[in-house]
């Protein structure tokens, strides 16, 4: 069975940068403390011959946003109420690989890629009470499959510049679009707002820390 998309944004995403406390899938999410890197700041090439992040998964769009053809609606079950998203579940083929994969490794709906894709490679390190939220390679990337045959993700992390913190600033927009549409504040804001203060010379700044709360 292919991996839901929507596990990842839900636990990971929101879990991290959540406001408040929600429940999904029987678990509830409390604030955690959120430690984030200056490293978030970061870029990252992306070489053909690779595809080693695009195994089959779910393609997830909000309703408002522009979509590729054959996305149907579903429902999810969050925080006690139903939400609309607009999904790609590739469920009418058994290949180990994205159905947009191009032989070259490049993404053939790239324009209008899914959030789970798009927010790469950030990412979240997470333990009970607190989450740890930066820019970085895959950690298991040494093992993925390549569509040049061999097996290692290729990308690299680039030094922080404006088009980077740019992106990662857009980026950081369209998981608050997410948030919201879900019915839950975040801290996405005081999260831009520190990037806005320490984006000409990002690594000399310290980590941004927000505290974690429970009720």
């Amino acid at each position: 069975m292919r991996p839901d998309s929507v596990d990842k944004i839900v636990v990971q995403y929101f879990g991290a940068v959540t406001a408040q406390r929600f429940e999904y899938r029987g678990v509830v999410h409390d604030v955690p403390r959120l430690t984030v890197s200056p490293g978030l700041l970061r870029g990252y090439t992306c070489p053909a011959g690779c595809g080693g992040c695009c195994p089959r998964f779910s393609l997830d769009y909000l309703p408002t946003e522009t979509r590729p053809d054959g996305t149907t609606p579903r429902m999810i079950d969050f925080n006690g109420y139903q939400v609309e998203i607009f999904s790609d579940l590739q469920d009418d083929h058994r290949s180990d690989r994205c159905r947009n994969l191009m032989p070259d490794g490049r993404c053939g709906i790239h324009p209008v890629r899914p959030f789970s894709c798009d927010f790469e490679l950030i990412r979240f390190m997470a333990r009970p009470g607190t989450a740890h939220m930066n820019q970085r390679l895959f950690s298991r990337g040494w093992n993925m499959k390549r569509t040049d045959g061999g097996r290692g993700a290729k990308c690299e992390m680039l030094p922080a510049d404006p088009s980077t913190v740019a992106d990662v600033i857009r980026k950081l927009g369209r998981l608050a679009e997410w948030a919201d549409h879900f019915g839950i504040s975040t801290r996405t804001g005081l999260i831009v707002d520190w990037v806005e203060k320490i984006k000409d010379d990002p690594m000399s700044a310290d980590n941004l820390v927000l505290p974690g709360r429970s009720r």
